[in-house]
């Protein structure tokens, strides 16, 4: 596991930020200035200790717990998001603590966070946020983009689960789709565990943060809570979808199995009279029919044969294959 690559970014207001030391950050700098640490880190948690920051907002930034949440205080606003890493699993989600005080934005995970080095990447052509609000508005916009990414995953997996399905079964096919079914359906209800939340957390983001953030900012927040609903919704879609899918696998399951039992039982069915006749033939008494006959076997095969014929011609006329 990859963690988290620290920086200390002072941003110039023209799309581009230098780079700082944290030791020269003030408790309130004068300039926008970005700082992402690893929280996990001891010397992160002195640092951040060393700031006089309220032991509701120390907590909350070094706290395990990543479930999504958002509040305002007096003196700024603090939140979790959660968003999708890599593997859409709960190993392949990533929890970033954000703090925002006047000029200074806090930002704290303990693995690589893809959403925090594309805006990175932005300050080096020039194109990044000029504000604190505008850096956090693209932060959230980064991190839905991926989840908005991972949902297209995921819908493709499940079209593709579901064309394999619907085609010819066979047994190797059946256990392969049921172990990628399986998987799918793992990491829907895991990204919508998280989703639910945060999607709820988003809209009253936009209630309470008019305030905070300019009209441009707000616009672009509520749009951001808007795409964060319809994923929420497509996940409900998709994991339905998997339902479906489940049930419509069952049910080629079950209709294979009753398909290969019903044929085992017509194959009893004409085996039985056979097996009874051979049974008496082979009893060691005396008047065995055709026992004492140079052309014994093959007269009884003959006769096995037309038994054979005769129960064929019956299940075929009694339409029972």
């Amino acid at each position: 596991m990859k963690t988290t690559t620290e920086f200390c970014y002072q941003l110039d207001g023209t799309g581009k930020a230098k780079s700082v030391s944290l030791r020269s950050v003030p408790r309130h700098p004068k300039m926008p200035t970005w700082v992402h640490l690893d929280y996990a880190k001891p010397e992160t948690q002195e640092w951040l200790r060393g700031l006089k920051l309220s032991r509701t907002i120390l907590e909350n930034l070094l706290d395990s717990d990543t479930t999504p949440r958002f509040f305002l205080y007096k003196k700024g606003l603090m939140l979790v998001l959660r968003g999708v890493h890599k593997a859409l699993s709960d190993d392949g989600m990533v929890a970033l603590h954000i703090c925002v005080e006047n000029n200074l934005l806090l930002t704290l995970s303990h693995r690589e966070t893809p959403s925090v080095s594309g805006i990175i990447d932005d300050f080096k052509h020039k194109r990044g946020p000029k504000t604190i609000a505008e850096c956090l508005v693209a932060i959230a916009r980064q991190m839905t983009n991926r989840i908005e990414n991972a949902l297209v995953t995921i819908n493709n997996e499940g079209d593709e689960l579901e064309d394999a399905v619907l085609g010819e079964n066979n047994f190797v096919r059946d256990t392969d789709l049921r172990s990628r079914l399986a998987v799918l359906r793992h990491e829907i209800i895991s990204l919508r565990r998280y989703l639910l939340p945060e999607r709820e957390m988003m809209g009253k983001m936009v209630a309470v943060t008019k305030d905070f953030l300019t009209e441009t900012n707000q616009a672009e927040l509520e749009e951001i809570s808007r795409d964060m609903a319809t994923i929420v919704s497509e996940l409900d879609y998709a994991r339905d979808h998997a339902t479906v899918i489940q049930e419509e696998l069952d049910s080629q399951t079950n209709i294979c199995m009753s398909r290969i039992m019903y044929l085992m039982s017509l194959v009893m069915v004409i085996f039985t009279p056979l097996t009874f006749f051979t049974g008496l033939l082979g009893a060691n008494v005396g008047g065995i029919p055709f026992g004492e006959h140079p052309n014994g076997f093959a007269i009884v095969c003959a006769l096995l044969v037309v038994c054979v014929l005769v129960q064929i011609w019956l299940i075929r006329k009694l339409k029972w294959f």
